[in-house]
């Protein structure tokens, strides 16, 4: 039977201060994790944590920047453990068509989505590695499945991302560490206080956040290596 609670967990999840990051947080913490939230405002970061509870804990970090997030990573595990959980969820987005789409959009996209996720996850491997047993999410996008008009940046990093995480997945499975990939569609990313339901709702992060907890909760032996998340009718 798989285990109804993370109660021993350390977890860490990235762009933590808002939207799917804030809820997956909220609800890892539910299920019993010791968690870590990282970001870039010192200031949103506090009040999320102090909203979280349980002792949040909280990193001010910008994923572009490979020396923060190697700093982060010695302070996390210093401080709460070595992960169980790693959520590679921070990410930016930003559009433009190919024909106007700046280098310093293209490579401040690719730094954050896709060479960052490369950074965080690296910095926490070893640990795992030599636990012998870790949970990697790397939150991506239908976007990485299909492109769409003025999202090459975006789509190409979110593309990146399925590339990156089947190969990690081949290389670390036989340690007892699941990598796998999410791909939602259309978030609500507020407060939970709308219809569970019906045409045209979206997938909320609530929703995403609790898909999460409960792959989290699997027996080691299972592996969800990339599963789509739909809204219940995004056609509408």
């Amino acid at each position: 039977m798989p285990e109804t609670s993370l109660n021993g967990k350390v977890a860490l999840v990235t762009g933590g201060s808002r939207g799917v990051g804030k809820h997956t947080a909220a609800a890892l913490t539910r299920a019993g994790a010791t968690v870590a939230i990282t970001g870039r405002d010192s200031n949103t970061l506090r009040a999320a944590a102090e909203q979280i509870g349980h002792d949040c804990r909280f990193y001010v970090c910008d994923q572009s920047d490979a020396s923060a997030v190697r700093e982060m990573a010695k302070a996390v595990t210093a401080e709460i453990g070595t992960l169980d959980i790693l959520v590679n969820n921070a990410a930016v987005m930003k559009f433009a068509p190919v024909e106007t789409c700046s280098l310093e959009l293209w490579s401040e996209v690719i730094a954050t989505n896709l060479t960052g996720v490369f950074v965080t996850t690296q910095a926490f491997l070893s640990g795992m590695l030599q636990k012998g047993q870790a949970d990697i999410f790397i939150i991506s996008s239908m976007s990485g499945k299909k492109g769409d008009p003025g999202s090459g940046a975006y789509s190409a990093s979110k593309f990146g991302l399925q590339g990156f995480a089947q190969s990690l997945m081949y290389e670390v499975r036989r340690s007892n560490i699941r990598v796998m990939t999410l791909n939602p569609s259309k978030i609500e990313t507020g407060e939970d206080n709308g219809p569970k339901g019906g045409a045209g709702v979206y997938l909320h992060a609530a929703d995403l956040a609790e898909t999460i907890v409960h792959l989290a909760t699997l027996p080691g032996r299972t592996l969800v290596r990339d599963l789509d998340v739909w809204g219940t009718n995004p056609f509408q």
